[in-house]
């Protein structure tokens, strides 16, 4: 998958520092990287959300 650079943003999600992202989206004076900072913040939380969600003992 890993076969341009933009594809190896999604390979792993957990080595990105989720608060620097946080801090991009809302601090970032450009408003493109303002939106890729957020659109970054959201897919990595939103896989961490889903390894959380898939453990076991997790309840909803």
């Amino acid at each position: 998958m890993a076969s341009n650079p933009v594809s190896r943003i999604f390979d792993d999600p957990e080595k990105y520092d989720i608060d620097a992202l946080l801090h991009g989206a809302l601090y970032e004076k450009d408003p493109q990287k303002k939106d890729v900072y957020l659109a970054l913040y959201n897919y990595v939380l939103g896989e961490r959300q889903k390894k959380t969600i898939s453990q076991k003992g997790f309840v909803r």
